[in-house]
């Protein structure tokens, strides 16, 4: 028995043979409606149920958002860095320098949220910023992927086949990137934080998902550096709130919950079998989350059915019941926190 796998609690009769498995004796596998019991010799390899050819939201436009920021403290830290992708084929990246104390600090920490089970703290709010999950390596912010310098850009171009639009033929919208001449940092942030609030309030006004990996962290971050910059909130842009929201994060979590191991956008892709060339690049996250959005519903045919406010309300619940035991969390799919000033992250 391997590290991940998970051997029945009961006696049971083998999916394969037919033959009796005593409790403790048989491994489990994902079956098409319910897990399946194997004996160890005729059990496949683990992954996902089979995916489907099932209509459901995820057959809609889609649009996926994902940041990179100086660290974890949606309050605090700036975001320097953010991406779109669209399943329709809308590409629109933005990168820029923040205010020059924040560039003098550095890249700072990993770019990300604590993850689960983490203890960190997001430093001036006393908030305890946490997730339900197990261990150090379920987190967003990905393994080995550190916050990206000042003065890099993201030229990523990440195409989203197989949605409904593109199989009915629309034109692909790309959109050039919000930093200056080759990738360069825009000199001016707001320019680039209104433009990308814009096309996320415009995609969520037309009642269409988007989708946001672990939306309490960037929603959260995106909600205070648009006030920072004295910028309409996404909530003041949508008098009838953020949403529909898709935090394939949540999902998983949902329909798969007592999977072991990391819970990192990169390995939940690669459980998925979803392509994630640069985990920790805006660009390849907001790729990467959008196809494994689609995986989640193509393997669920029930989650899949939902509709989209029905998704939206239902990840509510799901959140908070995931998040029971850390009172600190933020909420979802976000927090509507006051920018707070500057301070450079502990060095310990």
């Amino acid at each position: 028995m391997s590290p991940g796998d998970r051997a029945n609690e009961y006696d049971a009769s083998c999916a394969r043979c037919g033959g009796p498995v005593p409790a403790g004796a048989g491994l489990l596998r994902h079956g098409p409606k319910a897990w399946e019991v194997y004996h160890p010799e005729h059990a496949p390899e683990p992954g996902p149920p089979p995916r489907g050819d099932h209509p459901g939201w995820h057959r809609r436009r889609l649009l996926s958002l994902d940041i990179g920021a100086t660290g974890n403290r949606p309050a605090v830290d700036r975001i320097r860095s953010a991406a779109l992708r669209g399943s329709d084929g809308t590409v629109w990246d933005g990168v820029w320098n923040p205010e020059p104390e924040v560039q003098e600090a550095g890249p700072g920490s990993r770019v990300g949220p604590p993850g689960p089970g983490s203890q960190a703290q997001e430093r001036g709010t006393g908030a305890e910023v946490r997730y339900a999950g197990r261990g150090p390596e379920a987190q967003r912010s990905r393994p080995g992927s550190e916050a990206r310098p000042s003065g890099t850009g993201s030229e990523a171009r990440q195409s989203v086949p197989g949605s409904e639009a593109e199989e009915s033929g629309a034109r692909a919208r790309t959109r050039a990137p919000a930093g200056g001449p080759g990738g360069a940092p825009h000199s001016d942030p707001a320019a680039s934080l209104d433009e990308l609030a814009t096309l996320a309030a415009d995609h969520l006004a037309a009642g269409e998902l988007l989708v946001v990996w672990f939306a309490p962290y960037v929603l959260t971050m995106l909600h205070a550096e648009l006030l920072r910059h004295e910028l309409p909130s996404l909530a003041a842009r949508l008098p009838a709130g953020v949403a529909p929201v898709c935090d394939p994060l949540v999902l998983d979590r949902h329909v798969d919950r007592y999977r072991p191991g990391s819970r990192s956008l990169r390995a939940v892709a690669e459980w998925y079998g979803v392509p994630h060339a640069s985990p920790g690049d805006p660009a390849s996250d907001a790729g990467a989350a959008l196809l494994v959005a689609r995986a989640v519903a193509e393997c669920h045919p029930p989650l899949a059915r939902l509709s989209r406010p029905a998704l939206h309300t239902e990840q509510v619940l799901w959140y908070a019941e995931q998040t029971s035991r850390h009172p600190g969390a933020l909420a979802w799919p976000f927090a509507p926190s006051e920018p707070l000033p500057w301070e450079p992250p502990p060095t310990d």
